[in-house]
């Protein structure tokens, strides 16, 4: 007798249902007892709720992660996000799975992510946000150990200056010479002011002292420092008529608004706009400034890294002096 030949199951591979329309949740977490938060969730579970688990995650998040209540509101989006990908991945393989220490399930999520063609970056961030999932169940009484202790991070291969691709200065020129007194403002907050799109959204006019010549801006962390205005960005700040400096800095109070009318300046322009979005400005700030002066630690001040380190990525991205070196050496 022939013995059947066991069929070997394909991997679980990421269900990508679209967007999740988010709804409020009437679950007040401070006042469960532990008990009661416990069977929330467990039903929540079961039921394959995806609100009232992210309402948990989001709870403990503003209650005993790294920002606190101060966690901004473009990372909670990101979580959440991250949060609803991996429900996804999960809830069909069975929810209790999620109540044990499984590292099969959160590795295999992993996987499932390179399989997808999910960058290093992006993996990385959905596995933060899937164990700020975990830890919220840990704090519910769910589960007890967080397999995504086991679970290690993806490897990244490409160097990071290979990332930070930057316009070069004819390209924010090119920018510059298409663009409204609007959309000026926009590229030079980022290109020479080294704001991230966040930062622009949220400048307004009571943090712009063009007397002195700077800008006060809270950033990443909730860390505020002030940025010295450069000549063009100056004279941008001041063409706005003085009626008008209240407020927003800039009209557009959202970020995908921002992307879609830099691509359309970049068309327009015949700029490249893949792999440099609106954080690319930043990234051109930083080369430039690099260009001119030659100094690492002011354009890390410039720039606001927390250490040095992160500065000279861009020294690697911007070969030219080690190109003029080596063409110009004698050998002897």
């Amino acid at each position: 007798m022939k013995k059947n030949k066991k069929k070997h199951e394909a991997p679980p591979e990421v269900i990508n249902a679209g967007p999740h329309q988010w709804l409020p949740v009437d679950v007040n977490w401070d006042t469960l007892t532990k008990a009661e938060r416990k069977a929330t969730v467990i039903e929540a579970l079961r039921n394959r709720d995806v609100d009232t688990l992210w309402s948990v995650t989001e709870h403990n998040l503003l209650l005993y992660g790294r920002g606190g209540s101060h966690t901004s509101e473009h990372t909670l989006r990101a979580y959440r996000t991250g949060v609803w990908k991996f429900l996804q991945f999960a809830f069909p393989l069975g929810w209790k799975r999620m109540t044990e220490y499984d590292v099969d399930l959160t590795v295999g999520y992993l996987r499932a992510l390179e399989r997808a063609g999910v960058t290093p970056g992006t993996i990385n961030s959905r596995r933060s946000a899937a164990r700020a999932l975990y830890r919220a169940l840990r704090w519910a009484g769910v589960l007890h150990a967080d397999p995504f202790a086991d679970t290690p991070r993806a490897q990244d291969h490409e160097e990071k200056w290979m990332k930070r691709e930057a316009y070069t200065r004819e390209e924010v020129a090119a920018l510059m010479a298409v663009a409204d007194p609007d959309e000026q403002l926009l590229i030079l907050l980022g290109a020479h002011g080294a704001l991230r799109i966040s930062e622009m959204i949220g400048l307004t006019w009571d943090r712009v002292d063009l007397e002195r010549r700077t800008m006060t801006i809270t950033g990443k962390g909730r860390k505020t420092a002030r940025v010295h205005l450069s000549g063009p960005l100056h004279a941008a700040l001041s063409a706005v008529p003085e009626p008008d400096r209240s407020g927003y800095v800039l009209p557009w109070r959202n970020a995908k608004t921002m992307r879609m009318l830099l691509r359309a300046l970049c068309n327009l322009a015949g700029v490249k706009y893949q792999k440099r979005q609106v954080h690319g400005l930043r990234h051109a700030s930083a080369t430039m400034l690099l260009e001119q002066t030659g100094d690492l630690y002011v354009v890390s001040r410039h720039l606001r890294h927390s250490s040095i380190s992160t500065t000279e990525v861009y020294a690697k991205a911007n070969p030219r002096k080690l190109v003029d070196a080596v063409a110009n050496w004698d050998g002897e």
